[in-house]
């Protein structure tokens, strides 16, 4: 029961997800594979647990993260639909320091989650790549377990497209959260307890 469950949240996340990334990207796609959407996904897992074990705080890893981010996600597209109906009313500077401050927000989130994970277990040796599903123009759903000691294993799916004009991660939906739909949900409400300032939120976003 509870495996039907996930995969019913599962596939209805990655339906949002993928509707998401409709919007995120301009329509040019270079015929993704599954094994390249496969192979992309292995290649950030590896990045990014390497990250997770190395000796470190937080603080020190965002940066790093940030990096990865930057060179492995549809980071402008991700910001911009994280922004919402907001993006509209800014300036063309407003656009590009939020831009900014979005990154350095989410590898600051990131960055503390992954290190509440460090020791455990070897970060690259706790994910286990499964099926990859093709989701038609959206891409690729790269399906991948998290396997932690003595908990329940987790689900992360990864939708990867090639639509910006080359391989990037779109979206990170886990146990059935797109991680898209909750940033946008998260900067809403942000914005919002500012009063609907935008030069304030993006402010606060870079501290």
């Amino acid at each position: 029961m509870m495996i039907e469950r996930r995969d019913l949240l599962g596939r209805g996340a990655l339906f949002a997800a993928a509707a998401a990334a409709a919007v995120l990207v301009p329509s040019v796609s270079l015929a993704l594979t599954k094994d390249q959407a496969k192979d992309y996904v292995q290649g950030t897992i590896q990045e990014v647990a390497a990250l997770v074990d190395s000796a470190g705080e937080a603080a020190t890893k965002t940066p790093r993260l940030l990096d990865i981010m930057q060179r492995r996600a549809a980071m402008p597209q991700i910001a911009r639909f994280a922004a919402g109906v907001s993006w509209r009313s800014m300036s063309d500077d407003q656009q590009a320091r939020f831009t900014t401050a979005f990154g350095k927000f989410l590898a600051g989130i990131y960055a503390k989650r992954f290190q509440e994970y460090s020791g455990e277990t070897k970060a690259a040796d706790a994910f286990r790549i499964g099926k990859v599903v093709d989701a038609g123009r959206k891409g690729m759903v790269v399906q991948s377990t998290v396997n932690r000691p003595n908990e329940a294993p987790v689900q992360v799916d990864w939708l990867v497209s090639d639509q910006p004009g080359r391989v990037v991660v779109a979206d990170i939906v886990i146990e059935g959260v797109s991680m898209l739909i909750t940033e946008r949900e998260e900067i809403g409400s942000m914005l919002e307890a500012r009063g609907g300032n935008i030069d304030k939120l993006i402010t606060d976003l870079a501290a």
